[in-house]
């Protein structure tokens, strides 16, 4: 009886799944929807409140960029591979600072993945974890906050797509989906494969078992952005139609 008790412990342990590091790092408890440090023009704890204006974005669609000390040549690689993706398909620039105020500094040791959304004046940063956010994806996923792009499922129009099961939603991380109840139509209707949308079971307490947002779509099947090698056209649209290109 002990022998069949223990291995049914054992079983069930094996069988409980595991939080990928990649997911760890996007799903910050401390940052607004996980990844975002903050909102060009807002108030801190206020980033819903108001539409991100003209004035935050990147002049000419141009972001000029450095990299921190602490990223390695591959992990550039890596950074540069996400940012041809925008140079394929939009008229984004990144490019090399060379003495400009406002431009986004790069790094891999600070703690998880995050950009602020659009350009905030001056020096700004985009963290780009080590352990967890070296995925082209994840890349492009944060480059598109810094230019002024929020999340895909809190469009205020998401009910008509997805459902957010509540009840699996770790305590105290609810707040995570709010939607944005002032943000900008640029173009294109909801696209559950927007790079700017997160996988089946953010936030959920029971990772890989309980979704928290669950297609109204029964053919849909949600992916994390570190699952994806390229921006949907959907996004580039939108990125195209934000900058007037």
């Amino acid at each position: 009886m002990k022998l069949l008790l223990l291995a049914a412990l054992v079983a069930s342990v094996a069988g409980t799944p595991t939080i990928p590091q990649a997911a760890k790092a996007m799903y910050n408890p401390d940052l607004s929807e996980g990844d975002i440090k903050g909102i060009a023009g807002q108030e801190p704890g206020h980033e819903r409140a108001a539409i991100l204006g003209d004035q935050y974005l990147w002049s000419g669609g141009v972001v000029p960029y450095v990299f921190g000390s602490s990223v390695s040549s591959s992990e550039q690689s890596v950074i540069l591979d996400g940012m041809a993706d925008f140079h394929a398909k939009t008229c984004v620039r990144f490019q090399h600072r060379s003495g400009e105020a406002d431009y986004i500094e790069i790094v891999t040791n600070d703690s998880g993945c995050w950009s602020y959304v659009g350009t905030i004046g001056g020096q700004q940063r985009v963290s780009l974890d080590t352990y967890g956010c070296i995925y082209i994806g994840t890349v492009i996923h944060e480059l598109m906050h810094a230019i002024g792009f929020y999340h895909e499922h809190t469009r205020n129009d998401r009910d008509d797509y997805v459902v957010i099961d509540f009840s699996h939603v770790i305590s105290g991380m609810e707040s995570n989906f709010n939607k944005d109840t002032y943000w900008r139509y640029v173009g294109e209707d909801y696209n559950y494969a927007s790079i700017m949308h997160y996988g089946t079971y953010a936030f959920s307490d029971n990772w890989g078992i309980d979704a928290t947002i669950v297609p109204t779509d029964p053919n849909v099947i949600l992916t994390e952005a570190y699952d994806k090698y390229e921006m949907a056209q959907s996004d580039a649209n939108e990125i195209n139609t934000l900058y007037s290109c």
